[in-house]
């Protein structure tokens, strides 16, 4: 199998993948958009995560998936497609894609943090995680990942027409621009500092969540829905970086032996498309742990499949009192016109 024949493969493996992850991180906005589950921080952060998300994976496509398929048989418009395609999408896409994968990385950051603060800090939640507090967190989040990224514009140019030429990534003449920034900064602020404050503040979380199951035998049914909704971000949060922690190890083996290890070995190309599909498949997933870990997510997405409206205001539950007779008769509970 030649080069070539490789990435087309890879492409077709990921179809249908991002596919997936489009409809269910749709699905998650629809579901996190509703009113009871914009009452928490968590849900106005998980709204925000799947917005973002479904932008990493739009972006995601051209980069790694459309050019690579054979959309023309002609051999020689394949190849002036491939080229001057794959010119545009890593000179004006790939920034805007890593803007999305910093945006959503720090995301899950923020998440940590307020799991952290709920239960090992419950005192000061009330204080610090609110949805006021937590859009300005996201805000924030919003701008750092674009200005951080800003200089990933200029890393390549077009020249020809068609080729994407490595501009300021050339390691002969740019080297300080390669170690700086590429190497040291992204090391920092891509991989180690968050995963460090994720590792740190799950290992707390999970020993408070150890310590709250030895202790309390009788939780309140309250209590019980919070510390499912911390298993479930914890479960979100550990995949998350298990499925960063290969793109980690590939941007440290470049740091050590100083240039693009992919540009000198085949295997190393096959390394680096690996952790891409990794990233892609954690972001196409996260529906499946929310639908799996959440009842109210559960409860609110068959809701909306089946056209049910939810309201705070309005609640229409529907009881099957037993009569006299033994028959069941439906009974609506409505809002009396004194409340209107």
């Amino acid at each position: 199998m030649n080069r070539y024949e490789f990435y087309e493969l890879k492409s077709w493996l990921y179809l249908p993948v991002i596919f997936v992850g489009l409809l269910g991180n749709f699905a998650s906005f629809l579901v996190y958009r509703t009113a009871p589950m914009r009452k928490s921080t968590v849900g106005t952060l998980l709204l925000i995560l799947s917005l973002i998300d479904i932008l990493l994976l739009i972006l995601i496509t051209p980069i790694f998936v459309l050019v690579f398929l054979p959309l023309w048989e002609d051999q020689w418009q394949k190849y002036s497609f491939h080229m001057s395609f794959f010119a545009y999408s890593t000179r004006y896409v790939y920034p805007l894609c890593m803007m999305t994968k910093s945006c959503s990385l720090y995301l899950m950051v923020l998440i940590t943090i307020e799991r952290w603060i709920a239960v090992c800090r419950p005192l000061q939640a009330k204080v610090l995680c609110t949805n006021r507090n937590t859009l300005k967190a996201g805000i924030f989040i919003i701008i750092f990942s674009i200005v951080f990224n800003a200089p990933r514009f200029f890393d390549y140019k077009i020249g020809d027409g068609y080729l994407s030429e490595m501009w300021m990534l050339d390691t002969e003449k740019h080297w300080w621009y390669f170690m700086f920034y590429f190497v040291i900064l992204s090391v920092i602020f891509d991989y180690a500092l968050p995963f460090l404050i994720m590792t740190i503040a799950n290992y707390h979380v999970i020993r408070a969540l150890q310590e709250s199951d030895e202790v309390i035998t009788g939780l309140a049914v309250q209590k019980r829905k919070d510390q499912k909704t911390t298993v479930m971000l914890l479960v979100v949060t550990i995949f998350f970086a298990f499925c960063h922690l290969f793109s980690m190890f590939l941007k440290l083996a470049e740091s050590m032996f100083g240039g693009f290890l992919t540009q000198t070995s085949f295997y190393w190309e096959v390394f680096a498309e690996f952790t891409i599909f990794l990233i892609i498949f954690h972001t196409s997933s996260t529906f499946f742990i929310y639908y799996g870990f959440s009842e109210k997510f559960r409860t609110i997405f068959h809701d909306i499949i089946r056209c049910r409206p939810r309201s705070d205001d309005v609640k229409c539950s529907t009881y099957l009192p037993v009569n006299s007779s033994g028959a069941t008769s439906e009974v609506k509970t409505r809002k009396s016109p004194a409340s209107v």
